[in-house]
């Protein structure tokens, strides 16, 4: 939109108007008096804004654009039920699984541009994206770490969360993670609404799990009026969580009996002691980041 308004006529000829009156001051100014001359210096400054507004008319144009492409698309969510509004946006729910499938919830701190760069550093394998939260001059990790000691402050939530993060500090990331996924199972359990606490793992960590959390989350987004947090609950972050929690607590095809560990940190193989690997920092990470997730989703209500 921006281009067409640069190179409309009525463009051209506002910014061609603007640089002969210029020219004219300029010319005029040689042969007046100091007083006078302030006046035109006055005026050549007001017609120096007029056309630097011009240059900048294509943004607030196009600024105009998105906030009016984001009215209509609040106008025709409206009235929407959960499901209804769940398939008007399949696409962006399937993309934000991938994430989840590979180990990663769409955090709170990210943005769309963050989410971006995601996809891309996933191409170069999960561990990647641990930079986001872990790199050169990036504070995301020690901003998480806060907020959760903040929250686990008594009871089981303190004592698990304390050794996890000692194990972390001193690398020894296989104890750090056993800590940590309990404490994971701990919190989804207390703070998610599950039709039935005795389901399975299975049951539980599927859409089906969740619909009583979600059926209420949709509800209240709905009446106060909340269309950016629901399409981030229901879009980004539900959708990415459901996902990994899926893969974390569920075998999936890699059963003991089979014999073939999963590529990825599985609760039951690690706490069963059939892994055969080292666990890595990015994979405590991932959990971390998860808590981080599910205690800003479900917490403090």
């Amino acid at each position: 939109m921006s281009n067409d308004f640069e190179n409309s006529q009525e463009y051209r000829k506002a910014l061609e108007i603007a640089k002969k009156q210029q020219e004219l001051y300029k010319n005029v100014t040689k042969a007046i008096s100091p007083e006078a001359l302030a006046k035109f210096q006055e005026l050549s400054d007001k017609l120096n804004e007029w056309k630097n507004s011009l240059n900048n008319m294509p943004g607030l144009l196009k600024f105009a654009e998105m906030l009016k492409n984001y009215q209509r698309e609040v106008r025709e969510t409206e009235g929407l039920t959960e499901a209804e509004f769940e398939e008007k946006y399949r696409t962006e729910i399937e993309w934000s699984e991938k994430f989840g499938k590979n180990g990663w919830v769409i955090s709170e701190h990210s943005n769309p541009a963050d989410i971006k760069n995601w996809e891309q550093l996933l191409c170069e394998g999960e561990a990647k994206v641990a930079e986001f939260f872990d790199g050169e001059d990036i504070v995301i990790l020690d901003v998480i770490i806060e907020g959760l000691q903040e929250k686990y402050v008594s009871d089981e939530t303190q004592l698990y969360f304390k050794n996890g993060m000692q194990a972390f500090e001193n690398e020894d990331y296989m104890t750090a993670a056993m800590y940590l996924l309990s404490l994971l199972d701990n919190r989804v359990n207390k703070l998610v609404d599950f039709p039935n606490q005795r389901m399975s793992y299975k049951a539980k960590y599927s859409n089906a799990g969740f619909t009583n959390q979600k059926a209420e989350d949709f509800r209240q987004l709905t009446e106060k009026r909340g269309f950016m947090s629901k399409k981030i609950y229901f879009l980004e972050m539900y959708p990415s969580l459901i996902a990994y929690l899926n893969r974390i607590f569920i075998d999936g095809p890699y059963k003991f009996e089979n014999g073939i560990e999963p590529p990825y940190l599985n609760r039951n193989w690690l706490m069963h002691g059939r892994m055969n690997r080292s666990i890595e920092r990015y994979e405590c990470i991932q959990i971390l980041n998860a808590l981080s997730v599910i205690e800003f989703m479900f917490g403090d209500r």
